[in-house]
């Protein structure tokens, strides 16, 4: 039997700040971690965002790099209530026993911020799963 997909649901609220992190998951220790294999974020108004998944260790500072992003990986124009999605980097989307992985909104045009009713979608699997 493979493994089986299960999901995060992340609601960062506003984060008015560029370099805000929000915390989403701790992979872990007793169970060892897990494997990003996709995510989405959605917003509910046109606006120029950046957002990062990135793995932030075990002690709270940035360990495995950026887990997924914009495939440009800058600011991109964002759709009212459409999802986008965020582009997986194979080499980082394991997230290991311990640490953490964050949602960094990194840049933004000028007032454009994430809505009160953002969503990030993560699907992920316990474990080490080759990506691609």
């Amino acid at each position: 039997m493979g493994q089986q997909s299960k999901y995060l649901n992340c609601y960062p609220d506003t984060m008015p700040g560029d370099n805000d992190l929000c915390f989403v998951a701790k992979a872990s220790t007793n169970y060892g971690g897990f494997t990003v294999l996709a995510a989405y974020a959605v917003t509910g108004a046109v606006g120029t965002l950046d957002l990062v998944l990135q793995n932030y260790g075990a002690t709270g500072t940035v360990a495995g790099g950026t887990v997924a992003g914009h495939a440009s990986g800058t600011a991109a124009v964002w759709a009212a209530d459409t999802p986008q999605t965020l582009t997986i980097t194979a080499a980082n989307a394991f997230i290991d026993s311990g640490e953490w992985l964050v949602l960094k909104k990194t840049e933004s045009a000028a007032g454009n911020d994430l809505t009160a009713d953002a969503l990030v979608h993560i699907e992920y699997v316990d474990g080490v799963v080759t990506q691609g």
